[in-house]
């Protein structure tokens, strides 16, 4: 359940803290396994692994849901060469060649064809609202995953999220390295990878450097601009910063996990509830302190589409 990797989105209009509403509104879309013939199938279930669970766990003005996506998985290779044969017996038996579209009408008779012999790949998302600040955190920061997941949200409560307008990240991040001048509640890592903004072939990756060097600063002076950054927030959180504001690496210091072993729960769900609200709370306390270094407001409830 903790979060490697996130991405955050503004909620467009506030909702308020009512999970067993929401519960009612997510039992609409249940998971449901994939028909033999179908290639997707998704839908939500619960983020505590327990018979007859709710779909949403909430404490504390936090609510943590969990879509899970069942996608066929066909091997191209297996595809193409039974597509082979399929052309291969209609141009022996008919004497003629197979022509462009019917060779893709006959790809795709062939995938339906596979399809319920495919294995299945089972996949779960987790994500959270924070409605006193009215996010949306997702973990995950996976383009293909982050718009499964948005798009069975939207269907679920309607298009109420909005991406954060954050622009510019890339050089805002390139500057703090240059000038260090940014929040003192974060620090700069030893890694990031720059991009040559005139040579877009030209990408730089450094582990374990001191990014104040004058070799990585020269990378800077020659026009590179930063596009991941590591950073650390108050000795509690090391991660590292894309210039899509997505968070990524994401790793807890020894105050937080000091706090999770200090927890003495007594069933499963009481241990999920402790880590989650230690999980949110940190969160919500790096998130607002990130957007105010962004000078982004960290509880704006209607942005422009």
């Amino acid at each position: 359940m903790w979060f490697k990797q996130t991405q955050l989105f503004q909620l467009k209009e506030a909702i308020r803290y009512l999970p067993k509403d929401f519960d009612e509104k997510f039992q609409a879309y249940p998971y449901q396994e994939c028909l033999p013939s179908m290639p997707y199938s998704s839908g939500w279930v619960s983020p505590l692994d327990e018979e007859d669970a709710p779909l949403v766990l909430g404490i504390n003005g936090y609510m943590m849901l969990c879509l899970q996506i069942e996608e066929k998985i066909l091997p191209a290779i297996v595809i193409r060469q039974e597509l082979v044969k399929q052309i291969k017996k209609i141009e022996l038996q008919e004497n003629r060649r197979v022509g462009h579209d019917e060779k893709l009408s006959l790809k795709d008779d062939v995938v339906m064809t596979l399809l319920p012999y495919a294995f299945s790949k089972l996949t779960k998302v987790y994500a959270y609202l924070d409605t006193r600040n009215q996010w949306l955190v997702l973990a995950t920061a996976n383009a293909r995953k982050v718009e499964q997941f948005l798009t069975a949200f939207k269907k679920t409560l309607g298009d109420i999220i909005n991406p954060f307008p954050i622009s510019q990240l890339a050089s805002m991040m390139t500057a703090w390295a240059k000038h260090h001048n940014y929040s003192s509640s974060f620090s700069i890592g030893k890694a990031c990878m720059m991009q040559d903004a005139n040579q877009q072939g030209r990408v730089i990756r450094c582990k374990e450097q001191d990014l104040r060097a004058s070799n990585i600063q020269s990378f800077i002076q020659d026009g590179c601009e930063i596009k991941q950054l590591a950073l650390n927030w108050q000795d509690r959180i090391d991660f590292t910063l894309l210039d899509n504001f997505t968070l990524q690496a994401i790793r807890f210091g020894d105050e937080i996990i000091a706090q999770i072993k200090e927890v003495e729960a007594g069933t499963k769900l009481q241990q999920f509830n402790a880590d989650f609200l230690i999980m949110t709370e940190s969160f919500t306390q790096l998130f607002t302190e990130l957007l105010a270094m962004l000078n982004q407001p960290a509880n704006v409830v209607s942005l422009a589409s």
